[in-house]
């Protein structure tokens, strides 16, 4: 049986391990996905619950109370009357400050909801491997509404529950005082919640479309923004900036329309809602009409329909607005739950620490890597990868040893940056086949194994972020020795000397501080920086002079380093123990 390398089992800051169901149905539905996202907190959101019950049911209370008031002043007794009145007071009083502090609780609950599903899809984001890994997010527009807008539309489904809660608590106790008084009037008040059901099932498919469609539209529109921003510069020297609105323009129509048909419908439902509540109070009148006329009602059951008949409507309300709410949730974990790697959405809600308060203890979470394991031989053997049906490898082979330099070349479009994505378990969205084995020990999670210690990639394209030169190295905790001996192999120590701060300049957005050169020699630094067992360069001779590259290759080769690389130049073929030559997917010695 052919021995397998496993990827570690890696704690995440607190978070709990959960199996994925492979079922193409979310096994738990959007309640049970909203249930645990509600319960992320429990005390605070049991307390906020309460609060707002509160605040919901003492009209019901208050009512009542004068009802008896009205009773009191009927039969002449003041006193009892004055009574009354003190409770009446008490009730609104408790009703104030219970909606006061419920705001305030329900505020850190909301932040929290929101945040846990933040923080799990960032971190499916950010893992490199291993079954809490998601797919990369298609672009800065689809990330801010997945982290803006499709967790808020599960923060509203549960705040909505909330409300639907306080809401039945309050047509409970209503039904029962009003049935007292007349039970034909308290039956009618379930017929509007039949009405609202039966119409938000019926358009059900609707709204699920049409909020799908109009974050896609959404996403368009920002994402554009985003890119026009990032590429002001050449926007400007091209004189593209008219092109670029017209396109923008386009996009901005078309999420207009598709916002404005959505909240039509969304606004449509809570229409409805409100019609059949108010058409569910004059059927209560209508019912109640022969005792009112006939005087059988006195001036206590007369003031007591009249304290409920406006709270009456808000049940049928929420139930409508909560049935389309949980619609749209249903889309928001849809879509969330492709940036986690999970068909039922079971990793977007899994439970986490998040240190966000302030009595919280705020420790950020240890890194844990892989064991490194000293590579002696690496072995690919028949990768093949396809995108769809249209193969770009085909049976890719090669071995090499400790030490050893191999260089893939080959014309724009051959496989290449394709090929090193693959080895590494990086090709997202595409069908791979074939083996890739350490030490003979065949890899079975290669995104999650191929990490530093054991293996560091820097793509064609290096992506530096707004901070220091140390940071955009080390990304974290790192030995200063091992940062100084990065910069040396990385041939960028003498420029970081004679920078105004030395390690810690700051580059500026995306590395604008820096030549091109010093952007790619400084993403070397950071795949260096934990002296991999195997180094994987994606044509960095790019931005390299020849002279620069040709001392990279000294420093690579005298630390004794095993370098793939993707290299057009004669300097690296003359350093190499191998050249690999890819043309149309087909490797060629």
């Amino acid at each position: 049986m052919t021995a397998v390398i496993h990827p570690p089992a890696v704690p995440d800051d607190g978070a709990i391990e959960v199996p994925i169901d492979p079922a193409l149905q979310p096994v738990d539905g959007v309640w049970g996905l909203a249930w645990r996202v509600a319960q992320h907190r429990p005390r605070e959101f049991w307390l906020g619950w309460f609060l707002f019950v509160v605040f919901f049911t003492m009209p019901a209370i208050t009512g009542y109370l004068l009802a008896r008031g009205y009773g009191a002043l009927e039969r002449g007794d003041s006193t009892e009357t004055i009574w009354w009145s003190v409770g009446i007071a008490v009730s609104e009083t408790i009703r104030m400050v219970a909606i006061h502090h419920g705001a305030l609780i329900w505020t850190r609950v909301w932040l929290h909801m929101q945040t846990l599903l933040r923080a799990n899809m960032l971190s499916a984001q950010m893992a490199s491997g291993g079954i809490h890994a998601g797919q990369p997010v298609g672009s800065a527009g689809s990330a801010v509404t997945h982290f803006r807008d499709d967790t808020e539309d599960v923060a509203n489904l549960v705040d909505g529950i909330v409300d639907i809660s306080g809401g039945l608590v309050f047509t409970v106790i209503a039904g029962f005082v009003l049935g007292a008084a007349d039970a034909n009037a308290a039956a009618v008040l379930v017929l509007p919640l039949f009405a609202v059901a039966l119409v938000t099932r019926v358009l059900d498919t609707r709204i699920k479309e049409f909020r799908a469609a109009d974050r896609e539209a959404t996403e368009h529109v920002t994402g554009l923004l985003g890119d026009i921003m990032a590429a002001a510069t050449t926007v400007k020297v091209n004189a593209a900036a008219e092109p670029m609105l017209a396109r923008l323009r386009v996009l901005v129509d078309r999420r207009r329309h598709t916002a404005v048909r959505d909240r039509v419908l969304d606004e449509g439902v809570m229409a409805f809602s409100q019609g059949a509540a108010d058409v569910g109070l004059g059927l209560v009148l209508l019912v109640s009409a022969g005792a009112i006329a006939s005087g059988a009602f006195d001036l206590a059951t007369l003031a007591l329909f009249t304290a409920y008949l406006g709270w009456l409507s808000f049940l049928p309300r929420m139930v409508g607005r909560v049935l389309a709410r949980r619609k749209q949730a249903g889309v928001a974990f849809a879509r969330m739950s492709a940036l986690v790697a999970d068909v039922d959405a079971r990793n977007t809600v899994r439970a986490r620490t998040l240190p966000i308060d302030p009595s919280d203890e705020h420790v950020r979470p240890a890194v844990v890597r892989p064991d490194r394991v000293p590579l002696e031989r690496f072995d690919v053997e028949g990768l093949m990868v396809s995108y769809g049906d249209r193969r770009v490898l085909h049976d890719v082979s090669f071995t090499m040893r400790r030490g050893d330099f191999v260089v893939i070349t080959g014309p724009v479009g051959a496989g290449k940056s394709t090929l090193l994505r693959a080895l590494l378990g990086l090709a997202w969205q595409a069908d791979v086949d074939g083996s890739v084995r350490w030490n003979g020990v065949e890899i079975d999670e290669r995104s999650a194994f191929l990490v530093p210690p054991n293996a560091a990639f820097l793509s064609q394209v290096p992506q530096l972020i707004s901070d220091s030169v140390a940071d955009n190295v080390s990304l974290g905790p790192v030995d200063a020795d091992a940062l100084a001996r990065a910069f040396e192999l990385s041939a960028i120590a003498d420029d970081i000397a004679e920078m105004p701060a030395g390690a810690n300049t700051l580059i500026g957005p995306r590395g604008l501080r820096l030549s091109g050169g010093q952007r790619q020699r400084l993403a070397t630094a950071r795949a260096l920086v934990h002296a991999p067992e195997l180094v994987v360069l994606d044509d960095l001779s790019s931005a390299l002079d020849v002279e620069t590259e040709v001392q990279l290759w000294s420093n690579l080769a005298e630390a004794g380093m095993t370098v793939i690389a993707v290299s057009h130049r004669a300097v690296a073929f003359d350093r190499a123990d191998q050249v690999l030559r890819l043309d149309a997917g087909h490797l060629t010695r």
